[in-house]
Formats: C-alpha cells, sequence, structure tokens
C-alpha cells in the first residue's frame, strides 16, 4: 500500500510539475508585418488613390487648389486633410469626374476618389465573363 501511495505522489508531483512549466511559458505571437498601401491622400475629407496613370489634360490653370502638407506612414491611411501616406510638398488640383491631380517630378499624376474606385470596382465584379473580354 505504500509503495502504491509513493507512486501516487510521485505521479500526482509529476503532472502537478509538468503543468506549472507549461503555464508560466508565454506564447509570443509573431510581429505583424506591415504592408505598404496604394499610394493616397486625403483631400475635403475624401480618400483619392493613386491610379499610376499620368494627366492627359492640356491647358492646366495656374491655379492650385491645394498642397500635401502632412504624412503618415506608407502603411497607414491618411485621416487629415492635405494629408497623404507617402511624403509632403505635392501641390494638387481638382480633375474631372471625382479625381484629383497630384504633381509629383514634374509630372501630374491622376488620383481617384474612394467613392469612385468602389463605384468602379462593384460595376467590374458585376460584369459578365463575356462583358470583361469585350472591355
Amino acid at each position: 500500500m505504500k509503495k502504491r501511495m509513493g507512486w501516487i505522489l510521485a505521479l500526482g508531483m509529476a503532472i502537478v510539475l509538468t503543468g506549472c512549466g507549461t503555464s508560466n511559458q508565454v506564447l509570443q505571437k509573431e510581429p505583424e508585418e506591415k504592408v505598404a498601401l496604394t499610394p493616397m491622400v486625403m483631400v475635403d475629407g475624401e480618400l483619392y488613390f493613386d491610379t499610376g496613370k499620368e494627366s492627359t489634360l492640356d491647358g492646366r490653370c495656374g491655379t492650385l487648389d491645394g498642397e500635401i502638407t502632412s504624412a503618415v506612414d506608407c502603411t497607414e491611411r491618411p485621416t487629415k486633410n492635405d494629408q497623404s501616406n507617402f511624403g509632403v510638398g505635392f501641390p494638387y488640383q481638382y480633375g474631372p469626374e471625382e479625381t484629383i491631380e497630384l504633381e509629383k517630378e514634374g509630372k501630374w499624376w491622376v488620383y481617384e476618389s474612394q467613392t469612385k474606385r468602389e463605384t468602379r470596382n462593384q460595376e467590374n465584379l458585376a460584369k459578365t465573363p463575356s462583358d470583361q473580354a469585350a472591355d
């Protein structure tokens, strides 16, 4: 009986010690990898996204509508007016059809509003494969 109690006691201590060892371990979460977002700016409370297209407008007026004056990290979305996620000092003008045109490195680039972008994406999702082939 004493041997049996000794074995039970030894088994119980082994379980307790094993349990204590794992409960003190801190599970480390891998840091989330931050990914650069599409270049964007906020103007008049609206986000505008880089289309990657150079402006084709001729006869640009000389009056600027604004300038990007603050920036957030490229992994974040701008939250304030005249803010970008790629830098400061870029003049812009309002363009046609819910766009703004921003000057970078001597060229004017088209940025489309979030509203226009979402509408275009919804229209593309609604197209059938034959509609998409026609585009």
